[in-house]
């Protein structure tokens, strides 16, 4: 075998290698081609990037945050977030008898001679319940009106029916089963049911405390007290700090106690998307970034942090620099690149329902493009052992 022999593997190898190189750069190339034409949307991504935002911003209101901006937002949701005085009707008196109520009845006459209360002539006793139309029946006395009436004034009225057969005739009633003078508290608490009206000791925290308060905590629980017809919702954080219903609540109220359940969400180049719960009165951009640990160091646009916001409209155009499209449809951007994008974050409000969407940076989708490319490119084209030493 003559020394140039010996070679001809060794060239055939290098030219081997060369013609997979080929192979490679026009793959790639190919693929370059038919990636820029189908304008990257066949990329992996978790939403749009910032220049399709831009461009769709005919179709809603995209609104760069400004410390002023920020400010005014927040002033905003300042005064549509303030509860006001609570305004129920006229409480009802208590102590008042109604329908439903067990009354125990009785009467006798009293010893003529007036010794003691246990020389009294034997009477009678009966246990009789307020019918539907509010009137009871008293023996010897017929039916009564009782509804609306304390038990003091039933046994008068009692006393002068009684007059004509039992001169001195004695009355007295007692409620022995009172369905009248009652709080209703139902929902999220511990022991839901009916509690009486004590007077001095009825408030909304009495009760509440006596139903085993509520299982959230007060800026996550919503109070309904309905009175009559009426109906007025607070949070219970609301209540206590401004000493709403301190005073008795009146027979006949209802209290319904529920969990207040709300919600933002988070999307993109985030360390933390998903659901999250809002669980206070107020939540800023800086809270929410803390809490979805900050933006992803390998994707994140610092430039391009958007809030998708359902707002009133007349609030958009005030704060818009021209015409929009929906103005209830408002998307906002932060530029976290600029050095005092951190502050304006701690001004600007989440609120309930807000999307918070992170878009990939530039670069970051270069990088999808070459990875996307080099797995196009190695998969059925390149052998498995290219690169290994022959």
């Amino acid at each position: 075998m003559t020394l140039s022999g010996a070679f001809t593997p060794i060239r055939a190898m290098t030219l081997s290698r060369r013609r997979w190189r080929a192979v490679l750069t026009g793959s790639l190339a190919g693929s370059l081609v038919s990636l820029t034409l189908a304008g990257c949307s066949t990329l992996p991504d978790a939403g749009p990037s910032a220049g399709a935002i831009e461009r769709a911003a005919g179709r809603f209101a995209l609104i760069d945050l400004t410390p002023d901006l920020a400010a005014r937002v927040d002033n905003f949701v300042t005064r549509q977030r303030a509860e006001g005085p609570v305004e129920l009707p006229p409480r009802r008196q208590a102590g008042l008898v109604g329908p439903g109520d067990l009354l125990k009845i009785v009467i006798w006459q009293p010893n003529p001679a007036g010794v003691s209360v246990a020389a009294d002539r034997p009477g009678l006793e009966t246990n009789t319940r307020v019918g539907i139309d509010g009137t009871v029946s008293i023996p010897y006395a017929g039916r009564l009106k009782a509804a609306g009436h304390t038990p003091a004034a039933i046994e008068q009225a009692a006393s002068v029916r009684l007059a004509a057969q039992m001169p001195n005739a004695q009355v007295a009633v007692l409620v022995t089963q009172d369905l009248t003078n009652n709080i209703v508290v139902q929902g999220d608490v511990a022991k839901p049911g009916r509690y009486p009206v004590v007077p001095g000791s009825s408030g909304l925290l009495d009760v509440l405390a006596e139903a085993g308060g509520a299982h959230t905590p007060d800026r996550q629980t919503l109070v309904r007290v309905t009175r009559g017809s009426t109906s007025v919702t607070r949070t219970l954080s609301h209540l206590v700090e401004a000493h709403e219903l301190e005073t008795d609540l009146a027979p006949g109220d209802r209290i319904l106690v529920e969990p207040r359940q709300r919600f933002f969400y988070a999307f993109g180049a985030v360390n933390r998307a998903g659901e999250q719960a809002y669980d206070a009165d107020d939540i800023t951009l800086a809270h929410t970034l803390a809490r979805l640990q900050g933006l992803s160091d390998n994707l994140a646009d610092p430039a391009s942090v958007f809030i998708y916001r359902r707002q009133p409209a007349d609030l958009t155009r005030q704060l818009a620099a021209g015409p929009v499209g929906d103005p209830s449809r408002v998307i906002y951007r932060l530029n976290l690149r600029e050095a005092g994008g951190f502050f304006v974050s701690q001004t600007f409000p989440v609120l309930p329902d807000d999307m918070i969407y992170v878009s990939d940076a530039p670069v970051a989708e270069a990088a999808k493009v070459f990875q996307v490319l080099t797995g196009i490119s190695f998969v059925g084209a390149v052998p498995r052992n290219m690169g290994a030493p022959y």
